[in-house]
């Protein structure tokens, strides 16, 4: 096969070395490529990230540092979370920093795309099958002249005219190796003047290390300089004294640090000054109006003309600065006194600061202005006093939230979202059971693998696992239907869900209370029942009229309080009917006094009939209207009419809101109407004591309506669930339901319409009643007269 023919001529190269350093490298490489190679051809060679086998079919990518080789994926994933901030990630077999993503699949010699791998051939998988042609680097300009292989190229062999370091020699040597001659270097050292006297070499030449003797300019230090470019020949240099030579007056001493050259002239001397200090008026004049001589040495004082000085200062305007007010004088002049109104660093205002206090720097004077601007995270704003800056860079840390969940961006405030979180584990990330695992890197905040496998975890029942391994802390609730008993112990529930802890059966708790006298009204429940702490249901002890105590439950005897029940009296006929106070009944007062004479006449030994005591007073007094129902039920009785009792005063008196509403919605108050007939029908041939009616979910005022048509039917009514899908339910009585006379849509139709004036034939015209027998009227008049007879 070619790769093995490739490999034997590697081999053969061994004899060719020159070295045995050359030989170990070369043993080493090849040992390398024939490795790599045989592990392609079999496939058996090993993906460091998925430490999965790669395959002659597979994409690939190799590192050209450790020629480690790589599933192509799986490089591009680790590349992809093991990024830093700079945009470089590191070969997992070598460290090596790279900055480009791997993203395309070629060969090793990276000269075609998407090589083909043909097992007829003999070629080795991933290759192109054509020369390597890579570089092998410096100093070696050729390149590689091997099929596209594996591995490190091997050395190369061409031979080149080669130059000795020094260049001395030349002669035809082996590419990549070097000669010396014997000769000396004589190479320029460092210092540029004197020459290596080492035998030729490879690399640079040594340092000089010859020292350099120098002397100050001013003459007052020595000192020993290695010998460089800058010190090569040099004799003198600047020390850190002052010059404090004799200035060509030979009075003053220089006052100038070690400086190269002659020293400045006195200024003082005769000849070169010629005005007095402030420069206004000259020494002629003066030694004229002072009468002295002049001026002979420069240790003479130089005389002064007694006007303001008028020197300009630094202070000021510009364009008017101040001028020195004290009297000519000699030196410099004296710090001023006035003040200078200046400018704030950012220009919002202008500051009158005294002269003796500006530094000539931009913040002598501040603004107490607070930026408004934006930073650059667009999030804060600048609030610097007297701010002058133009990008406003925001120096705080943006501490949001990373997606992990786990971490806060630590970067400075920016706009847009923040970076992914630069953490990485290289730790195997695995499912609860670890059945599943996910391999390094593993970017922080990654979620668990999904497993497929029952979950493993202590569940609190002993049902079958229905769900699957999960990374969440609770596991889901079992829905598993069992039978429970409820809360109370009265009864068992069946297909009930395992997750439910407890059930209500919805009947009364009926367990004893602590007092010992009740039982827990509470509907069955979980917890402490009614009472626990303390009783306070009425107390059942009879009273002296039977009625119960009614008190809070108490212990000892009941309290001498007035029985507040509500007792129910009614007249002789039976046709009124009241409620009052058991203690306002009349005849209670006679039943006190009746069992106060019972319980003298039982201490004296007396046989005693407490029968009287269970008598109550429930009469009323008649009134008219009793004798006038008693007088129509005789005419009744007489006559056989029908319906006597029929009125006026039991026409249903509906509200306003009903009225009002039966216009806008006429067919709804309709129905509503007719499903309370049917309802109340139901209930009155039912077998049971009432019937309920759902009504459909409607607004707030459709329910008002249903509530209040409810009471004329002698229903009862209640809502339901919350909006919006709150709903009515009625509920219609065998006993206690009835039908209303008239409907809400006839009542308010009858109201409309306008009565008619009656015409003197209609006046004229007997009214007729209706009698029991079918067919047998009679006229108003004769009823009146059997009314009148009867009576």
């Amino acid at each position: 096969m070619p790769w093995l023919t490739q490999m034997s001529r590697q081999k053969n190269l061994y004899s060719e070395q020159g070295t045995m350093e050359g030989q170990l490298a070369l043993l080493a490489g090849t040992d390398l490529r024939v490795r790599l190679t045989d592990q392609l051809v079999r496939g058996q060679t090993e993906c460091m990230v998925c430490l999965d086998r790669v395959r002659q079919h597979n994409t690939t990518w190799d590192c050209h540092n450790c020629f480690q080789i790589f599933h192509l994926n799986c490089i591009k994933k680790w590349a992809k979370t093991a990024r830093t901030e700079e945009g470089t990630w590191r070969c997992p077999g070598c460290q090596t920093v790279s900055t480009k993503t791997p993203s395309e699949y070629r060969c090793f010699c990276r000269k075609l795309r998407n090589p083909e791998w043909k097992r007829n051939e003999g070629l080795v998988p991933h290759s192109c099958g054509e020369v390597c042609g890579r570089k092998r680097g410096d100093p070696c300009p050729h390149t590689c002249v091997e099929l596209c292989h594996a591995g490190p190229c091997p050395p190369c062999t061409a031979t080149i005219l080669a130059t000795c370091p020094c260049g001395g020699e030349k002669m035809r040597i082996k590419c990549g190796e070097v000669f010396t001659c014997e000769s000396v270097c004589n190479k320029k050292l460092n210092c540029g003047v004197d020459q290596c006297q080492d035998i030729c070499h490879e690399g640079p030449c040594y340092d000089c290390l010859k020292v350099v003797g120098q002397v100050c300019y001013c003459g007052k230090s020595v000192r020993d300089a290695v010998c460089t470019a800058e010190t090569a020949g040099v004799t003198e240099y600047i020390c850190e004294n002052l010059c404090e030579k004799s200035r060509d007056c030979e009075q003053h001493q220089c006052d100038v640090p070690c400086h190269p050259g002659g020293c400045a002239p006195c200024l003082l001397t005769p000849s070169r000054v010629t005005t007095c200090p402030c420069g206004q008026t000259p020494l002629e004049k003066l030694y004229e109006r002072d009468g002295v001589s002049p001026r002979e040495s420069c240790l003479d004082p130089v005389p002064t003309c007694g006007m303001t000085c008028s020197a300009k200062l630094p202070c000021g305007p510009p364009a008017n600065p101040h001028s020195c007010t004290a009297v000519c004088h000699a030196g410099p002049c004296p710090t001023c006194v006035e003040t200078t109104l200046v400018r704030c660093r950012c220009g919002n205002m202008d500051k009158e600061i005294p002269c003796s206090q500006l530094t000539g720097r931009p913040d002598d004077a501040r603004c107490e202005k607070r930026c408004q601007k934006k930073r650059s995270c667009g999030r804060h704003k600048c609030s610097q006093l007297c701010c002058i800056e133009i990008d406003h860079d925001c120096t705080l840390i943006c501490g949001k939230m990373l997606s992990c969940t786990l971490h806060r961006c630590e970067d400075l405030c920016h706009r847009g979202n923040c970076k992914t979180c630069p953490r990485v584990s290289f730790e195997e990330l695995t499912c609860t059971c670890s059945s599943a695992l996910l391999y390094p890197p593993i970017a922080c905040g990654t979620r668990p693998p999904q497993c497929r496998e029952p979950c493993t975890r202590r569940h609190p029942c002993s049902h079958p696992v229905t769900h699957s391994c999960h990374s969440e802390d609770n596991c889901p609730p079992c829905t598993q239907l069992t039978v429970k008993l409820c809360y109370g112990g009265h009864e068992e529930r069946k297909n009930v869900a395992c997750l439910v802890e407890g059930i209500s059966c919805g009947k009364p708790c009926g367990k004893s209370s602590n007092c010992g006298k009740h039982k827990c009204i509470k509907i069955c429940h979980a917890g402490e029942c009614l009472g626990t702490e303390g009783c306070a249901q009425p107390c059942p002890a009879p009273r002296a009229c039977d009625h119960p105590c009614g008190q809070p439950c108490h212990e000892g005897e009941c309290p001498d309080t007035v029985c507040t029940t509500q007792v129910r009296v009614s007249c002789e006929c039976g046709n009124r009917t009241a409620s009052q106070p058991c203690s306002e009944n009349s005849y209670s007062r006679m039943t006190t006094a009746l069992l106060a004479t019972r319980m003298a006449d039982m201490q004296a030994g007396n046989s005693v009939s407490l029968k009287e005591l269970s008598k109550k007073d429930k009469k009323l007094e008649c009134t008219e209207d009793c004798s006038k129902l008693e007088r129509n039920k005789r005419v009744s009785l007489a006559l056989q009419i029908r319906n006597p009792e029929l009125s006026a005063k039991i026409t249903p008196r509906y509200s306003d809101f009903m009225k009002e509403f039966s216009k806008k919605e006429p067919k709804f108050c309709s129905s509503i109407h007719d499903d309370f007939t049917k309802l109340v029908q139901l209930a009155k041939e039912s077998k049971q004591k009432s019937r309920i009616k759902s009504f459909d979910c409607m607004n707030r005022e459709k329910r008002q309506l249903v509530h209040e048509y409810a009471e004329h039917f002698g229903c009862e009514s209640e809502s339901f669930d919350a909006e919006p899908k709150r709903n009515v339910v009625a509920t219609a009585f065998r006993d206690k339901s009835w039908l209303p006379v008239v409907s809400l849509i006839d009542f308010v139709n009858k109201q409309k319409k306008v009565p008619v004036p009656l015409n003197s034939s209609a006046r004229a015209s007997p009214t007729l009643i209706p009698l029991g027998k079918p067919g047998v009227e009679t006229t108003a008049a004769a009823a009146k007269e059997k009314i009148d007879w009867f009576e």
